[in-house]
């Protein structure tokens, strides 16, 4: 185990981190005054991503992986939460997540171009009565809260602001909804400022206040950055429609 890609198992050629092929090699792990661990590590050229690695030659489906410093580069970030955050993985699981970050990191791209159309938006069942029949909902998410006072940043804790409401937010492309617990909340998507996540959870500020809508990462359904994104591109195309929409005569804003 000297560094040979020979002596990984097959699905390791591969980095299950970035995805390049041919990047990754096995190197024993090195021990400072004792300290270190008994497992090999895979290492990877490209993204730099290294991970102990379980594996026994005469079990070749029965390997696991750890990994321990890893690329925290956006375009990395749904393999950065379930890859390096989630301790020993089996093959299954390991396999499972780089499959996932995959197609999470394309579905990123995409919708930063401004295609949305891989998302299939429909009229919610029930009907909402907040929701106008002509909207179609693109997101619904679970557990939101819009909250008052700075939104989270380097030095502002996420429970510094306080609760207004929270529920369940349903995103058209034309607005974003709350349907609250103390009352329904609606906000044009031209009311938002910015669009922003981090590892657990992403944000929505609205112009003009320090209001701002709030959600974490839930299994069953997009992660942050992806909701993020999307929220950043319905509005981007919001704000484009608003002025290919405007009556002749009218100047730049």
């Amino acid at each position: 185990m000297d560094g040979a890609t020979r002596d990984l198992p097959p699905p390791l050629q591969g980095c299950l981190y970035c995805h390049s092929e041919g990047t990754t090699v096995l190197a024993r792990s090195r021990k400072i005054l004792g300290l270190g661990s008994d497992f090999p590590i895979v290492k990877c050229a490209h993204c730099d991503s290294t991970a102990y690695l379980d594996y026994q030659p005469d079990l070749p489906d029965g390997w696991r992986i750890c990994y321990h410093r890893a690329n925290r580069a956006p375009r990395y970030y749904y393999v950065f939460i379930h890859l390096r955050k989630a301790g020993w993985l089996s093959a299954a699981q390991a396999l499972l997540a780089s499959t996932n970050g995959f197609v999470q990191r394309a579905r990123v791209a995409q919708t930063q171009a401004g295609d949305v159309s891989w998302l299939r938006p429909a009229s919610p069942n029930p009907s909402l009565p907040l929701l106008p029949p002509a909207e179609r909902v693109y997101l619904t998410l679970k557990g939101v809260t819009l909250q008052e006072g700075p939104p989270p940043g380097f030095l502002i804790r996420a429970t510094a602001g306080t609760t207004l409401d929270s529920g369940k937010a349903y995103v058209t492309a034309q607005h974003l909804y709350l349907l609250g617990q103390r009352r329904d909340w609606s906000h044009p998507l031209s009311d938002i400022r910015v669009a922003t996540y981090d590892e657990t959870s992403w944000t929505v500020s609205l112009e003009g206040n320090e209001r701002h809508y709030r959600g974490v990462n839930v299994s069953d359904q997009f992660d942050a950055q992806l909701v993020a994104t999307i929220i950043d591109a319905l509005r981007g195309r919001e704000r484009r429609d608003q002025i290919n929409n405007r009556p002749s005569g009218w100047g730049n804003l």
